[in-house]
């Protein structure tokens, strides 16, 4: 398969009929009932991260797995809880269980895998990199997380991740990262001590978007000094669908950028008409009290989609 992220054909932009660069990326599959077409689960895999002894291997197949070099799929069910339908027609709770363009992109720009030229690359160009690093592991917060995808990544790649949502869609999300990371993900049961001292760790857990939710997350994960290196979020901002929350997604970033000005925020969304909020979402970003700057790094024509870096008061 091409790495290359900008070779869309015309055709690959119906929603019924082939795949586009950004699917076809990640290895991207709808799984669905054979009797009724509906989908049940979504599958994708990560180039160069290939099945190993966490995935319950025997050492024949861990052997065999390595020979061949087999991807590590993970499969995520998008069938949300049955108390949890009542509500889907606001659309918040759908559009948690959809895979979107700017998630992907996303997680490209943060393994460093995403093509940034003349053409789409905006401001200093400079591929992702940290204000600094951590003896231990790097830390991931992802906002408004839905299914969970980039994070599920950055997880494979090595960091610690919180995947965050609305706590309406959480039983869905906890199940997932249980089932595809059962030797490293931390249930909420959990208690703050064996979940600090993991070494490795995913874990989903309920944010309301404010400053006080945020301290009492990090309070949670006793994180309350340190905070967290990454803070991701994708496709968040959409006035059509969820009003004018930005401003609550705005509080939280700052927040998180009071108690770590180190951490980088990386804001990645895909524009679907002057009325969506993003505009203002960025203006009001770059005045508050704790954001040193905002710079949009990638910019791809096709998609509409725009990746933001920002970063505190250092």
């Amino acid at each position: 398969m091409s790495n290359n992220l900008n070779n869309d054909s015309e055709d690959d932009w119906s929603d019924t009929q082939s795949i586009d660069s950004c699917e076809a990326y990640i290895n991207f599959e709808s799984i669905r009932d054979p009797s009724t077409q509906l989908e049940e689960a979504v599958s994708f895999s990560w180039p160069g991260i290939y099945q190993h002894r966490d995935d319950g291997s025997t050492e024949e197949e861990i052997q065999q797995q390595e020979e061949d070099r087999v991807l590590r799929k993970i499969t995520i069910s998008t069938l949300l809880e049955e108390d949890d339908l009542a509500p889907l027609f606001g659309g918040c709770q759908w559009a948690g269980t959809r895979l979107w363009g700017a998630a992907v992109r996303a997680i490209q720009y943060l393994a460093g895998h995403l093509e940034m030229d003349e053409s789409n690359s905006c401001g200093s160009g400079a591929k992702f990199e940290l204000s600094s690093s951590r003896d231990n592991k790097t830390t991931l917060l992802e906002l408004g997380c839905g299914l969970g995808v980039p994070g599920f990544i950055y997880h494979m790649l090595g960091a610690n991740v919180v995947l965050t949502d609305q706590e309406d869609i959480l039983t869905q999300l906890e199940k997932n990262v249980e089932e595809n990371f059962p030797s490293t993900v931390i249930s909420n049961e959990t208690s703050s001590s064996d979940s600090s001292a993991a070494q490795h760790y995913i874990r989903a857990m309920p944010l309301s978007w404010s400053r006080s939710g945020v301290h009492s997350l990090l309070e949670q994960l006793q994180l309350s000094t340190a905070g967290f290196d990454i803070v991701l979020n994708c496709d968040c901002v959409f006035e059509p669908l969820y009003g004018k929350s930005w401003h609550l997604l705005n509080e939280s970033i700052d927040e998180l950028l009071r108690i770590n000005p180190k951490c980088v925020v990386v804001s990645s969304m895909e524009r679907r008409g002057p009325a969506d909020g993003i505009d203002l979402f960025i203006e009001e970003m770059k005045g508050m009290e704790y954001v040193g700057s905002v710079e949009k790094v990638y910019y791809e024509e096709k998609r509409k989609i725009e990746i933001y870096v920002t970063r505190g008061l250092e």
